[in-house]
């Protein structure tokens, strides 16, 4: 137990010496991006993409977890453990790909006024 404390304490430690050795260059970069957002404002990451890729990044996390405790504990732990987060995911997913269709066919829409329809005729298309 005590030799995990000290792992954390250390890794802890390191990472704080690994963002203060590079925080000017954070900071360079920090700046060069609030200059670039300010030319180019539609390049902003928007929460729908953060709040996805956190979602992703969590499940990469447990399925890590998942085959840890699979390797070392319980075989059968696994597939609890992948249905609950693979249940959020899918769906996170499907949002997503729903709302990037959803914005994608407005923006047909708006370059091709001529194209007569509603968005839901639209939404139909297959190719």
């Amino acid at each position: 137990m005590k030799s995990l404390i000290f792992f954390i304490i250390g890794f802890a430690l390191a990472l704080a010496v690994l963002f203060l050795w590079n925080l000017q260059y954070f900071r360079q970069r920090r700046k060069k991006r609030k200059e670039e957002l300010q030319e180019h404002p539609e390049r902003k990451t928007s929460a729908t993409k953060i709040i996805i890729f956190s979602i992703l990044a969590t499940y990469y996390i447990a399925f890590a977890v998942g085959v840890w405790v699979v390797v070392t504990k319980d075989f059968y732990q696994l597939s609890v453990l992948l249905t609950f987060v693979g249940g959020v995911t899918a769906a996170a997913v499907a949002f997503y790909c729903w709302k990037a269709k959803a914005e994608n066919l407005l923006k047909i829409k708006a370059a091709y006024p001529e194209l007569s329809g509603t968005l839901s005729d639209f939404s139909s298309m297959t190719q």
